[in-house]
């Protein structure tokens, strides 16, 4: 977590950019604000400070390397650039989300049942996406989460996460935050799992509902040090949050999010999410997309690619609740994923040509391979060529039309006649 010191240390120069002011401090490094010349706009400095030890160094590498690899997930703080300074000073240009963090949101006023349930989901595809590259973040918690000035959550502060099944022995950056840190992660006595970081997406999750942690004192008697606190996540269960409006379902859920074995939680931040979606689903909300990166093996033609190699890819679904139709079951992806709203086909003017008069290009490359090996694009295409088959309403009217006037210039003549 960043707090403001007492004596706030002055920005260093960088180039392209002029200091503020202090944001934060944490535990190597300070962040500061600055005006980004080219493009003019407010960015969020990390800088080392001096005489960072190599294990420091170490560290922000680490973070700036993992921040970047993920930046461009819509719930992650962006990272813009880096670079060095002086006296070996490395810096971090990131996107600028002014204060206040959800951390100091929730503990003034706990958020409405409807954009807690909406900010867990879109953290959980954050969370979900950092473990399908194979890392934890460890420090999942309400000061961790940004807003950006639309109003949508980030998550930051990746200064302990660690590549998945690190041992005890192996970790570096060993660390928690007690108030939302697991059982394990807290014990530090076995290799840490994404069930850790559903724990303490769960905990956050709870203070932003109840203004305060799943494990502080709320018996009036204070006991808020660290060892009591560990003593309430070992041997103690979660207090109801305390709100008429959290239904016992969105409870249960939390609950079993923060069981106190790793192997009784969701196994993972996607099935946290879908829980979520289901408490949204049964109070008839509108339901939050899941934006993941989907694990998916790619097949690929170009002998400069390797192919055993593991693409990421966006896994999708379209809501079959959306105004522009719905889709069949047997083509919607499991992993409710980013959610694309189906493109609508507008009317052309008279005299142009129709989609349907237009000759259709064939698949090239790797969308030609998918085509042959999906039943559901097969499907399509068949039911495309019937329909290209089949004569346009137009065709029709125009042929009733044809064959009425026939009749008619028919009948004069047979009445001239007579």
């Amino acid at each position: 977590m960043m707090s403001a010191p007492s004596s706030a240390p002055q920005g260093p120069p960088i180039p392209g950019a002029s200091p503020k002011h202090l944001l934060g401090a944490g535990g190597f490094a300070d962040v500061f604000l600055y005006e980004q010349q080219v493009p003019r706009r407010d960015v969020a400095v990390k800088i080392l400070r001096q005489g960072g030890s190599r294990r420091d160094h170490h560290r922000f590498t680490t973070e700036a390397d993992l921040m970047a690899r993920l930046s461009s997930h819509p719930s992650i703080v962006s990272v813009y650039g880096a670079g060095t300074l002086e006296e070996d000073r490395s810096y971090l240009i990131m996107e600028y989300c002014p204060p206040p963090h959800l951390g100091k949101l929730a503990a003034s006023q706990p958020l409405p049942l409807t954009r807690a349930l909406e900010i867990g989901i879109r953290l959980a595809g954050a969370v979900e996406t950092i473990h399908r590259v194979g890392y934890l973040h460890r420090d999942i918690k309400p000061a961790s989460i940004l807003l950006t000035p639309f109003g949508r959550p980030v998550l930051g502060d990746f200064g302990i996460a660690a590549p998945i099944g690190l041992s005890a022995e192996q970790d570096e950056f060993r660390g928690a935050s007690p108030p939302w840190a697991s059982p394990e992660q807290q014990l530090n006595q076995e290799i840490l799992t994404p069930a850790s970081d559903v724990y303490a997406l769960a905990a956050t999750i709870y203070t932003l509902l109840a203004g305060r942690s799943p494990h502080v004192d709320v018996s009036g008697a204070d006991r808020n040090d660290q060892l009591s606190m560990l003593d309430r996540v070992l041997h103690q269960q979660i207090p109801p949050i305390g709100r008429r409006d959290v239904p016992e379902q969105l409870e249960r859920v939390l609950v079993t999010a923060m069981a106190k074995s790793s192997r009784e939680r969701y196994a993972s931040a996607v099935s946290l999410a879908r829980a979520l979606q289901q408490v949204q689903t049964d109070l008839r909300l509108a339901i939050t997309q899941l934006d993941v990166m989907e694990e998916a093996s790619g097949r690929h033609t170009s002998g400069s690619r390797n192919q055993d190699s593991t693409m990421l890819r966006p896994a999708v679904t379209v809501d079959p609740d959306g105004p522009t139709g719905t889709v069949p079951a047997a083509h919607r992806h499991d992993d409710a994923a980013t959610t694309f709203a189906p493109r609508r086909v507008e009317a052309q003017p008279a005299g142009s040509a129709s989609l349907h008069d237009r000759p259709a290009l064939p698949p090239q490359g790797d969308e030609a391979e998918v085509a042959r090996n999906d039943p559901g694009s097969q499907e399509a295409e068949v039911g495309l060529q019937r329909r290209r088959s089949r004569p346009s309403g137009r065709a029709v009217a125009v042929t009733v039309v044809g064959a009425a006037v026939v009749v008619c210039l028919s009948a004069i003549g047979v009445w001239s006649v007579l």
